[in-house]
């Protein structure tokens, strides 16, 4: 039993009942006081408060009462998934995807468009973009609830502290979006994002590395139910690990690293080099199925330094799962497989390396939880 400041013990039991309510998707007042612990009286509290404030709201059963027994169904509790809605934005180097959704990720509604070359254009386009979405959404009691900007770059306390591809990292996204809307404003890593995002919605696990491959690498850490950030947010700069000693130069400084090799913009500038005409991810997806030597040769060399660099983490993680995402898996469904083959590691028998269920939308959704968990704990013990 709990003991201690009464506002404290508040704060925790109704955290405690929120997540139970979430977890279980609809629960009646009596299972979360035994799965809780809590008298019924703690709970029937917390739950008019919940229900007050429009959070969570109350759906009679549709199981009919057990047989010999008279009374009402049993009243289940549910959250409101619907009382507010996310804007989560991917700000990538080429395109830029915007997507509201609501509290779970659902009646999500997602735009894609062109990152603009000049800088002083990309917070009006913005504006714009997130003004259309909203107007587009029906009215809810809380309205926008805040606004999730994944960035493919390293980010510290909302701030960009590094962004070796796009021209805009001295743009204060959160202080200018802030005082346009009014509501929270979160920054973060893409990767981080997509590990959040992927973890919350797919994986029941404590221990995950979700590998981004974009225009560099990045890797998002959960340990322990925790996302692993570092002391100043250069945690999971996977694509920044070196591979070739005094190897090609890498915007970070250094020779060598993962990113230079086996990135999708490393790889597809190689292939475009080659073929003397622009590849990305579509072209390549339809050389590579055509059976394009080059195409296919790309494939290996990814094969062969993205298996060095998973070594190197499962020796440093000791993860249960590793989550791949890329476009390479799109044409090379076992690309995951291949991969796992060249790994000459005991740790690779405790540990699935997979491709990532959400693809692109695990910054989206990452985003979202972010948000929902601002949102529905303010006072997050």
């Amino acid at each position: 039993m709990l003991t201690g400041n009464q506002e404290l013990i508040r704060d925790i039991n109704t955290q405690s009942v929120l997540r139970t309510i979430i977890t279980h998707g609809a629960i009646s007042r009596a299972s979360i006081a035994s799965e809780l612990g809590l008298t019924k009286a703690t709970v029937s509290a917390i739950v008019q408060v919940l229900l007050d404030r429009g959070i969570i709201f109350e759906a009679e059963s549709s199981d009919t009462a057990p047989e010999g027994r008279k009374g009402r169904k049993p009243i289940f509790l549910q959250l409101n998934k619907d009382c507010g809605y996310v804007v989560a934005i991917d700000l990538a180097t080429e395109n830029i995807t915007l997507m509201t959704a609501n509290l779970l990720g659902g009646n999500c509604r997602l735009t894609q468009f062109p990152t603009p070359e000049k800088t002083e254009l990309l917070l009006p386009l913005l504006k714009e973009r997130i003004d259309r979405a909203i107007n587009a959404l029906p009215k809810t009691r809380y309205g926008l609830l805040g606004i999730a900007l994944g960035i493919h770059g390293v980010v510290h306390h909302n701030k960009i502290i590094f962004l070796p591809y796009s021209s805009f990292g001295d743009i204060d996204f959160v202080s200018r979006l802030g005082d346009i809307y009014g509501v929270p404003v979160v920054m973060e890593n893409e990767a981080n994002l997509s590990a959040l995002g992927e973890w919350a919605h797919c994986h029941d696990t404590n221990e995950m590395l979700y590998i981004s491959v974009h225009s560099g690498i990045g890797a998002g850490i959960i340990m322990k139910n925790q996302l692993v950030k570092g002391k100043n947010g250069y945690a999971g700069e996977f694509g920044h690990t070196i591979i070739e000693v005094d190897g090609r130069p890498c915007p970070c400084g250094n020779h060598g690293c993962l990113e230079q090799y086996a990135s999708e913009r490393a790889l597809f500038a190689e292939l475009s080099a080659q073929k003397g005409y622009p590849v990305n991810a579509e072209v390549y997806g339809r050389l590579y199925r055509q059976g394009d030597p080059a195409a296919v040769r790309a494939m290996q060399q990814f094969i062969k330094y993205m298996s060095v660099g998973i070594n190197n983490l499962l020796n440093t993680f000791n993860p249960d799962i590793i989550v791949l995402n890329s476009s390479l898996t799109m044409c090379h469904a076992g690309l995951c497989d291949d991969i796992a083959a060249q790994l000459h590691n005991n740790m690779k028998d405790y540990c699935r390396l997979v491709p990532s269920t959400l693809q692109d939308t695990a910054v989206l959704l990452g985003g979202v939880y972010l948000i929902r968990e601002r949102f529905l704990y303010p006072n997050r013990i």
